[in-house]
């Protein structure tokens, strides 16, 4: 079996822990690029949302390099992803391409299980239990470095240091065959993160919640790696959401993010009494929650069309004058360039420079 899936940040690295541990040979499309989302773009339905057309892209890159199985997560829910998966790979098979479909969510936990009964060597359940753990593992040292990067990357003395260093960490954590060597790569990373030089600075950085629509918050190729941006501007990001919370949220194996999206909910209530299939509460609460913890200012990320966070785009203002904190709307699509990026966030840089010297002035 030679299994592919798109990209969502880092989580190519649990997941190719997951699938290689199962005897499957794993097929990595290459980081999305203006290719990427032009070539899904030409197959997308035009009104859908931009991370259909880059995870549409992943795919047809992805069955280029070879792949036979296409996996991807479904379901039934508001939110047009749980219909991604099957809805991708009709396109893909009226495009001409043949290839077998793992769907979890549309095809339940036991015909997931027995996918790969013809791939592993020996006992099933165990060869599903190590590969658990090696996903596990490898997911908890990605979200530790990505941590880390982000604490450093606004000291940095030499801007690009903290992100080099970041990204051979995470390679040694790839490339680690086993528990033992990926404690090994892990601890291999935290000393090239602590090898980057850092300086003082008079005073402590910005600190900004960056929050939105899951895709557009977590994949750097479609933000155009915005936390990194922020970092070597000297501004200290805070995502509300990440890689580890995601692959972990519907396995309902780590209690502190349920308990997290329960306090997500109770929070956001007031604003936004329903669910609607996106992460609205996040983007509520995440909003309330900096302003109650003194951050500077709030970064709202999401793509064109997309329901949820359009209806948390026409709360958001209310919340500014709540709580009086500033927030950047950034509308992302397949036209959006790193341009108008950059010059909008270097304004919203100085908005909240400028506040943060009226208030130490009052």
């Amino acid at each position: 079996m030679k299994v592919s899936f798109p990209h969502m940040g880092n989580a190519y690295i649990p997941l190719s822990a997951l699938l290689s541990n199962l005897g499957a040979e794993v097929i990595v499309p290459p980081r999305p690029t203006s290719k990427t989302i032009d070539a899904g773009a030409l197959h997308a339905p035009e009104f859908v949302c931009l991370p259909f057309k880059v995870n549409l892209g992943d795919n047809l890159r992805a069955l280029q390099m070879g792949a036979d199985t296409l996996a991807m997560v479904s379901g039934m829910w508001a939110c047009r992803f749980g219909y991604y998966g099957r809805v991708q790979h009709r396109i893909l098979r009226d495009a001409g391409f043949e290839f077998e479909s793992i769907l979890l969510g549309r095809e339940g936990v036991g015909a997931v299980y027995n996918k790969f009964r013809d791939t592993v060597d020996g006992n099933l359940t165990l060869s599903w239990l190590r590969a658990f753990r090696a996903f596990k593992r490898k997911a908890e040292a990605m979200d530790a470095i990505e941590k880390s990067a982000r604490e450093k990357r606004p000291y940095e003395r030499d801007r690009g240091s903290t992100s080099a260093a970041m990204d051979e960490g995470l390679r040694l954590v790839h490339e680690a065959r086993g528990l033992k060597e990926a404690d090994r790569a892990l601890d291999g990373a935290r000393e090239l993160l602590d090898g980057v030089e850092l300086e003082d600075v008079m005073e402590p950085p910005l600190k900004v919640a960056v929050l939105g629509e899951i895709y557009a918050v977590l994949e750097p190729s479609l933000n155009f790696d915005i936390e990194r941006r922020l970092g070597e501007m000297g501004i200290m990001p805070f995502p509300v959401m990440s890689v580890y919370k995601w692959l972990f949220r519907p396995l309902k194996t780590d209690p502190s993010i349920l308990i997290e999206e329960r306090r997500a909910r109770r929070t956001a209530r007031p604003y936004i009494a329903y669910v609607l299939g996106g992460e609205e509460h996040q983007t509520i609460s995440g909003t309330i929650n900096a302003a109650r913890n003194g951050y500077d200012g709030v970064i709202h990320l999401y793509p064109f069309t997309c329901m949820p966070e359009n209806i948390c785009r026409a709360i958001l203002p209310r919340l500014e004058s709540d709580f009086n904190i500033p927030i950047l709307n950034l509308c992302l699509d397949e036209h959006a360039s790193p341009t108008g990026m950059t010059t909008r966030l270097e304004a919203f840089v100085d908005l909240m420079l400028q506040r943060r010297r009226s208030r130490s002035k009052g």
